[in-house]
């Protein structure tokens, strides 16, 4: 009778469990859908310089403030390719590698970018694109990772880290937080 109770108890156990498991599957499928979704992205930033020149007249690293509004298109469920666009709002001075001091006006960057998500939460970045200000433009490099944490009605809140490397320029680290609108192609 013992035999017949555990063997009964086992079986019900792991139906249960191979259900809870099949919901979370199919769940997870429709969570991560994101072929053919569009993303619209408003970033805050903080800007930082390794290379800025303080206010005491020094070299060292200055945080300047930055907007950012990116646009993705996801072609698979782990690659989307997107338009980062960011602001600095302050102007500021910077030493490049020769040495030179150079003031930025409110710099603009612009960067087309290749995005590959291999977690659901997790996303790495890398692109090619400006700097442009009055006083001088740079090509540069970027590489990044960003978080994301969908919301309901299609809205994400994420994090990145961007490390940009301007070619005869100076370098910059930004940390932003997003807030996403995804127009999935099946969302109504």
């Amino acid at each position: 009778m013992r035999k017949y109770w555990f063997a009964t108890t086992f079986l019900m156990i792991i139906s249960i469990v191979g259900a809870a498991q099949e919901a979370e599957k199919k769940e997870t499928k429709e969570e991560e859908a994101l072929k053919g979704t569009h993303r619209f992205t408003l970033v805050l930033g903080h800007t930082l310089l390794s290379e800025g020149i303080g206010e005491s007249g020094k070299r060292g690293w200055i945080t300047v403030p930055s907007w950012g509004f990116d646009y993705d298109y996801w072609i698979s469920n782990h690659w989307a390719i997107g338009l980062q666009n960011d602001m600095v709002i302050e102007n500021f001075l910077v030493e490049k590698p020769d040495n030179t001091v150079i003031e930025r006006s409110s710099p603009l960057t612009s960067v087309a970018a290749m995005i590959f998500k291999p977690k659901k939460h997790i996303s790495f970045i890398a692109g090619i694109g400006g700097e442009f200000s009055k006083e001088e433009n740079f090509v540069l490099t970027r590489l990044g990772i960003e978080s994301g944490w969908e919301m309901k009605k299609n809205w994400e809140f994420g994090i990145s880290f961007l490390y940009d490397i301007k070619w005869s320029g100076y370098n910059t680290l930004v940390f932003g937080f997003g807030i996403s609108k995804l127009l999935k192609k099946n969302s109504r």
